[in-house]
């Protein structure tokens, strides 16, 4: 047996290598198309590259006067080719149909939306929602439908800067459990509607249900409950091995006597603050056991300045370094840093974190900002984040960075800053935002990380000692400001014969400054200058 074995191996080396078989090889891809489920088609690599693209468009049931992109991962569209690798994933995205500049004007001249356009379902369209939906007219070329959340207070709704207001293809107001109702609303206005968006920290939950309901691009519904409870927030992260605060989640004195029994570090300071809130609302730093009792019992039932009452309260350890913020801009699950800010946070008024104001970094200005982008890269991936904005702070800290808390939706502040990040970089979180949802091509084109600085640029923040009905703004000290060489812009939100209320955090905060100047020195230079002009008395009240 074993001399005939050898004698049938020799005959299989000495024997001409076999033909490799040349036919046409089959191939297959997933096709993503919104927030459908994802489908399969096969095709064979000598097809016409028509065939393929009838192909995609019965899957995705896409008409044939329809244009589409074929994008992979991230947004970068390809060609649509039978010499496409198999097994992958890609994205079908039909282009949007927008308006001309003129048609734009025009109707806008008339008080109309834009006839024949797309639209894009903003929810909670005030602050920087409200800049993103006047983007998304004046920009894009688009409709916008507003929906108003059922968590909206009513007095927020008018939260609109001046010249900031449009004409809506539609207004809604969602009920609540109603999403399915609400998403037939949508509908019945008659626009094709190529994304929902969240404007406003209210409108967060809403805006994941009503994209799911409507199979637009979105982050589902599974850990919609992650992205408004801070609390749920850390918990989720620290579930993903990643650093997180030491925390508890209180609605009674004893949650309270238990959160002291375990933390008790020595300096005695802990954050007592709202699980569901914005702007610094409702934040103590207390410096003694007695300080969070008393922090506590100040928050516990009120409402916070979304309109939320306040049913349970956020215990945590007090992280010491300096704080900061990493804009990101994701579409499918890639994450672009879109803005790295530096806060500066003083006491002020008896109010342990008050904004002085920010600063715009290059990645490469801080040696632990790289760390940083991808420690908030994998906290989003622990919430489920794979689509849209989100305003992350983080505090770094000895130990590294670790989360304060995750906004779900875009940098607010009434986009004040978004101008000074576009003189920097020559985009923001506003464009990058319409772009992650409307052009994917731009987003594929946007950097993973923001760096090469046209301009530096900072925002400072005007503060107010007093509360009164306001008098008169110091003329000398104000010309003084708009007269440093960085000046840019500002946006004063108080005027004489109106009240003005003493700044203790973000929300109270008498308006902002915008600098920017090509050298840095001038910039810190000014920025310190505008603050002592401020402490020296710019309001005066009755």
């Amino acid at each position: 047996i074993g001399h005939a074995l050898r004698q049938l191996m020799r005959k299989v080396k000495e024997s001409p290598t076999p033909v490799v078989n040349s036919g046409p090889q089959r191939k297959w891809m997933q096709l993503r198309c919104g927030n459908a489920p994802l489908r399969r088609v096969a095709w064979y690599d000598n097809c016409p590259d028509s065939a393929l693209d009838k192909l995609l468009r019965t899957a995705c049931r896409i008409g044939i006067e329809t244009e589409y992109l074929l994008c992979e991962k991230g947004g970068l569209p390809l060609a649509v080719s039978s010499s496409l690798p198999t097994a992958q994933t890609y994205e079908l995205v039909p282009t949007v149909r927008r308006a001309s500049a003129l048609e734009v004007a025009k109707a806008a001249e008339a008080g109309l939306s834009v006839p024949g356009a797309d639209a894009v379902v903003v929810v909670d369209p005030v602050s920087t929602g409200a800049v993103v939906a006047h983007q998304a007219v004046h920009r894009m070329g688009l409709q916008v439908i507003c929906v108003w959340s059922e968590s909206i207070p009513e007095e927020l709704k008018g939260f609109v800067a001046h010249g900031m207001g449009i004409s809506h293809a539609g207004v809604l107001s969602h009920e609540v459990g109603e999403v399915a109702k609400t998403a037939a609303a949508v509908r019945a206005i008659g626009a094709n509607v190529v994304a929902c968006i969240v404007g406003c920290e209210t409108g967060v939950s809403l805006g994941d249900a009503l994209a799911e309901a409507l199979q637009l691009p979105g982050n589902g519904t599974l850990k919609s409950g992650l992205r408004r409870n801070k609390y749920a927030q850390a918990e989720a992260v620290r579930s993903a091995g990643l650093e997180a605060p030491f925390q508890m989640q209180v609605d009674s004195i004893e949650g309270v006597e238990a959160f002291l029994a375990a933390w008790s570090p020595s300096p005695y300071r802990a954050v007592v603050k709202p699980v569901e809130g914005a702007g610094s609302d409702g934040v103590s730093i207390c410096d003694s056991r007695d300080g969070v009792v008393a922090a506590y019992r100040a928050l516990e039932g009120t409402k916070n300045v979304l309109g939320l009452t306040n049913y349970s309260v956020l215990l945590q350890e007090y992280l010491a370094g300096d704080e900061y913020v990493v804009d990101t801009v994701s579409r499918d699950g890639v994450h672009k840093c879109v803005a790295l800010w530096k806060y500066d946070k003083r006491v002020y008024n008896g109010a342990p974190v008050v904004y002085y104001g920010m600063q715009l970094l290059a990645i490469d200005s801080e040696p632990r900002l790289a760390e940083m982008v991808g420690y908030t890269a994998s906290v989003l991936d622990a919430l489920g984040i794979r689509h849209g904005c989100c305003h992350t702070e983080i505090m770094l800290v000895e130990r590294g960075p670790v989360l304060v808390e995750v906004n779900c939706r875009i940098h607010g502040g009434e986009g004040t800053w978004a101008p000074m990040a576009e003189a920097a970089l020559g985009y923001s979180a506003v464009t990058a935002m319409l772009d992650c949802y409307l052009d994917p091509a731009a987003f594929a084109d946007l950097p993973v990380v923001p760096s090469d600085f046209s301009v530096h640029v900072m925002e400072a923040k005007l503060r107010s000692p007093v509360a009164g009905v306001l008098k008169s703004i110091n003329e000398e000290r104000w010309l003084a400001i708009t007269r440093l060489s960085s000046f840019k812009s500002a946006c004063v939100m108080v005027s004489v014969g109106q009240p003005i209320a003493k700044t203790i955090d973000a929300c109270s905060a008498s308006g902002n400054v915008n600098l920017q100047h090509e050298s840095l020195e001038v910039l810190r230079r000014d920025y310190a200058a505008f603050h002592e002009l401020v402490e020296a008395g710019l309001f005066e009240v009755h």
